[in-house]
């Protein structure tokens, strides 16, 4: 609240010229500002993915963005700006030519579970249309939550389901900034702390700090199941099916290096 108000304060001083100077400057919030959103469960978000996947195959578009939410860990906005023309390579390939911030900029692989239904939705539009048609940004939102409450789950948001996609790859032994890189954000820190959920006894505790730091060594974090040089357990395969195979192939096009920054590409 404090951070809104004192944005909004600024905005008035320095664009509108309204105040001659912003009162909040200065002022210090008490105690330690909250990062993240609640998630599902592991179980919770199968049933919220096997009931998103049912109405995605009955032509429900709003289901088909909720699971990019998941899947891709896209944000709200980057969803509904998405145009035909996006989805590329026989639908194995989104583009974000556009974004929050610079490091918005990036490709993502499509799951299996997801290309089906993204490729219904290209059929018969040109290039430049909206995937999605026109809708304001809440649209995700609220397609989220619906699902949450046909799949009897606790409601949560679109950007919950980003969160939990980047957990999910975590806990999975992806590195912290392969999944930075795939969620649009500079650094690991940003990505643990505002969308990656902490819990005792997880692999998101000091182990997962050590890919923050640049310049300092990429480690593969130790999956809550087991070292991360075994496979992640079958529920976080079963679950889309595509962490282990996205971010893998991210850390590739990392490696690679001309035109690439934290493995996505940049126009």
């Amino acid at each position: 609240m404090l951070t809104e108000a004192r944005s909004l304060l600024k905005w008035c001083q320095q664009s509108k010229r309204w105040i001659p100077t912003n009162p909040l400057d200065g002022v210090e919030g008490v105690g330690k500002r909250k990062h993240g959103k609640p998630q599902l469960r592991i179980d919770e978000a199968r049933r919220w993915l096997a009931k998103a996947n049912e109405l995605a195959s009955g032509g429900d578009e709003g289901a088909v963005a909720a699971m990019v939410a998941l899947l891709l860990g896209m944000r709200a906005t980057e969803i509904i700006t998405r145009v035909v023309r996006d989805v590329d390579d026989a639908g194995n390939q989104i583009w974000i030519p556009s974004s929050k911030t610079e490091n918005g900029k990036r490709t993502l692989r499509v799951p299996p579970e997801l290309r089906e239904h993204l490729l219904r939705l290209v059929e018969s539009k040109a290039p430049g249309d909206l995937l999605f048609g026109p809708h304001w940004r809440d649209w995700v939102r609220k397609s989220v939550k619906r699902i949450c409450t046909e799949s009897g789950v606790p409601p949560v948001s679109a950007h919950s389901m980003r969160g939990l996609h980047a957990t999910l790859a975590m806990e999975a032994g992806v590195t912290g900034a392969v999944v930075a890189a795939s969620l649009g954000q500079g650094s690991a820190s940003v990505s643990h702390r505002s969308v990656v959920r902490r819990s005792g006894g997880s692999v998101l505790g000091q182990t997962a700090r050590r890919s923050a730091g640049p310049g300092r060594r990429q480690h593969r974090l130790t999956a809550r199941h087991g070292t991360a040089g075994r496979d992640p357990p079958k529920l976080l395969l079963r679950f889309g099916g595509c962490w282990r195979r996205s971010f893998t192939r991210l850390a590739g096009a990392q490696r690679a290096g001309a035109g690439r920054t934290g493995g996505c590409t940049r126009d």
